[in-house]
């Protein structure tokens, strides 16, 4: 909840709703033209899916997050020798495990998991401060998307468009 004020002395409390996913600025996203920022990415552009091969990004869905609500995957999660940079993702976003996490945590070869189940303070750890993040997340029309991220080093799951009624 949030207060927002109506102008007067009077304000209201604001339910905002709670978002589910989402890739920080900077993120690389592997498309049909390469890899690109994900803030650079429009409808219509060809994103790289492990499931689909290249389908149509259908909305880039904006939002801030609270900083308790967004992880920093340290070089070290994609790279054993920790090169590259840090990335930020929605503790919500469900990433895919196809290493050691996924046999001992969930005695598979690979899992989905939200990507705030993993923090351990060192290698995935939770933003501090008071300042928002902004997220972007990826939708499709026709589903959700296992989609490349980081290079190729992480997988990601795609945000989830509601079911709409044809009529």
């Amino acid at each position: 909840m949030t207060q927002v004020s109506t102008g007067g002395a009077r304000r209201i409390r604001v339910a905002l709703p709670l978002k589910r996913a989402g890739f920080g600025p900077g993120t690389g996203i592997l498309t049909t033209d390469g890899e690109l920022p994900v803030e650079f990415l429009e409808p219509g552009d060809r994103v790289v899916t492990l499931d689909r091969g290249a389908v149509p990004l259908a909305r880039v869905i904006v939002h801030a997050a609270p900083a308790h609500q967004v992880v920093r995957l340290r070089p070290s999660v994609l790279d054993q020798q920790g090169d590259g940079r840090s990335y930020l993702l929605a503790a919500r976003q469900q990433i895919v495990l196809r290493d050691w996490r996924a046999r001992i945590m969930f005695g598979k070869r690979t899992a989905l998991v939200e990507a705030g189940r993993l923090v351990d303070g060192a290698h995935i750890s939770r933003l501090e401060g008071a300042a928002p993040t902004r997220l972007f997340e990826l939708a499709f029309d026709d589903a959700q998307h296992v989609i490349q991220i980081a290079g190729g080093t992480l997988l990601a799951a795609s945000a989830r468009l509601p079911v709409q009624a044809k009529g």
